[in-house]
């Protein structure tokens, strides 16, 4: 059962360590209590490049989520569009940070708005202070917080390490810190026919709970 405001509050404070824009979080919204329910692991149709061809389309693996949503079929394609998504942002993502933001190849192909705006801007910040990203920006779990089908949006929550990632000069390692869970939220929007992440924020609730 869902508890707490799912007003958001904001606060004028950075979440992140990495002083990245996309990834810093100012905005604290309510917590939620999501029961876990059994969602397997399915696949969708990947884009295929060449329109003509009559190959049998890949199929793109959906990773484990976790919803205390009673999600109907409509809701649960909603779903996986998103999950899919936010991997390809996650992936976007780490690769324009990590090359310094000069591998930006397709950062609008799985973020739109708030979300490309800031990669966009990041990677270029990167480029000019000669900067990159050490270590890697990865999510632990995924649960479906909300599926709006008027609206065409999924909220999903994940826990993200804030030690595993860091912003520092060409060359120099990862800094050695202690583990800093963090509950993240995502939000993904459909974009004409394809699934996009929109924007991102820190989550009252703790990872764990």
């Amino acid at each position: 059962m869902r508890t707490g405001s799912s007003r958001p509050h904001r606060r004028p404070a950075r979440i992140f360590v990495a002083v990245f824009s996309a990834l810093s979080l100012v905005s604290v919204v309510g917590c939620a209590d999501n029961s876990p329910v059994a969602a397997p692991t399915s696949t969708l149709p990947a884009e295929q490049p060449d329109g003509g061809s009559t190959d049998k389309p890949a199929e793109v693996a959906i990773p484990d989520y976790e919803t205390d949503l009673d999600l109907d079929k409509e809701e649960k394609k909603a779903v996986e569009g998103a999950l899919v998504a936010l991997d390809e942002y996650v992936a976007t993502l780490n690769k324009a940070f990590s090359s310094g933001g000069k591998n930006t190849e397709n950062i609008d192909g799985a973020a739109k708005g708030e979300a490309l705006e800031t990669l966009k801007a990041d990677s270029k910040g990167l480029k000019k202070n000669r900067k990159y990203m050490a270590g890697e920006f990865r999510i632990e779990d995924r649960v479906i917080q909300d599926v709006s089908k008027e609206a065409d949006e999924v909220v999903v929550l994940t826990c993200v390490d804030n030690s595993t990632f860091a912003e520092v000069d060409l060359g120099d390692p990862l800094p050695d810190r202690s583990p800093e869970p963090l509950r993240v939220k995502f939000l993904a929007q459909l974009d004409n026919s394809n699934w996009k992440i929109e924007s991102q924020s820190l989550w009252s609730t703790p990872c764990g709970k």
